[in-house]
């Protein structure tokens, strides 16, 4: 691990309170779906995604962000990274403002996000594929939420990649429980879950999405493995992790703080790094 652990958990309450910023002035987001795989999105592109040019081997990651409700997240890593700047992302994230900047956002290294659920692991898988053939030391990254995982086409993909073997393809599950109007298991029962994939012949796991030397540890386990197999890393989390006031309540996927919200949500916030 670069980092320490101490500095990645400031580094995922940062980017919290970041988005938080960059999506109260915008209005507009999905604060529930961006809060729940904080951590994961930290570890994963501080520690794992390797973008072009930053690798001797020349190798260069994808990632494909499936649950695109998600990807507000990634805003405030990009900046963090030095991808986007501080100026720039704020007049990108505004009612008229350019969309240049963030087209920007497909490169480096993040290179699809769903619009229709369902739609990126398939891609995942076909980038992956394309890696097998070429021989490339590329991986692909994929995020998917749990709910989307009523979709047929998921394990559609979730089928050619266990079949083909494809052994650059990690995919990291975020099972949070809820989808936009209740939990999954009062909806369509996902479990077994683990025991799905590993019937596609994917290695699998499953972690506390919110440990970052737990996701760290799985991530490197994944990268390391010698398994001719596709990973799964079933990330257990809550949604809305980091606003009390949010977490296990249905019907708030679409929600953002606005008025005297914003500043119960920073206050929030705040309160619950201090207690963590």
């Amino acid at each position: 691990m670069r980092d320490t652990v101490s500095n990645l958990e400031e580094k995922a309450y940062q980017y919290r309170k970041r988005f938080l910023e960059l999506f109260t002035a915008l209005g507009f987001g999905h604060v529930t779906s961006a809060f729940s795989w904080a951590e994961v999105a930290t570890v994963l592109m501080n520690e794992f995604v390797r973008f072009p040019g930053s690798d001797p081997a020349g190798a260069a990651d994808k990632l494909v962000m499936s649950k695109g409700h998600g990807a507000g997240i990634l805003f405030p890593i990009f900046e963090d990274l030095g991808l986007i700047g501080k100026e720039e992302m704020e007049d990108s994230l505004r009612i008229g403002g350019s969309n240049v900047s963030i087209r920007k956002c497909y490169l480096p290294g993040f290179d699809f996000y769903g619009g229709s659920l369902g739609l990126g692991l398939g891609f995942a898988a076909g980038i992956a594929k394309d890696i097998q053939l070429s021989g490339s030391e590329d991986r692909v990254y994929c995020i998917v939420g749990d709910a989307e995982c009523y979709e047929g086409s998921i394990w559609e993909a979730a089928a050619f990649a266990g079949h083909n073997s494809l052994d650059r393809l990690i995919i990291v599950v975020d099972r949070n429980g809820l989808g936009c109007s209740d939990f999954t298991e009062h909806m369509l029962r996902l479990e077994p879950f683990e025991d799905k994939w590993k019937a596609f012949n994917w290695e699998t796991q499953t972690i506390d999405g919110h440990d970052i030397r737990a996701i760290y540890d799985a991530l490197d386990r994944a990268v390391s493995s010698n398994e001719a197999k596709p990973h799964c890393i079933i990330a257990e989390t809550k949604k809305g992790k980091g606003l009390d006031y949010l977490i296990d309540r249905p019907l708030m996927h679409g929600y953002m703080p606005a008025n005297e919200d914003i500043d119960r949500a920073f206050a929030e916030l705040q309160h619950v790094r201090k207690g963590s």
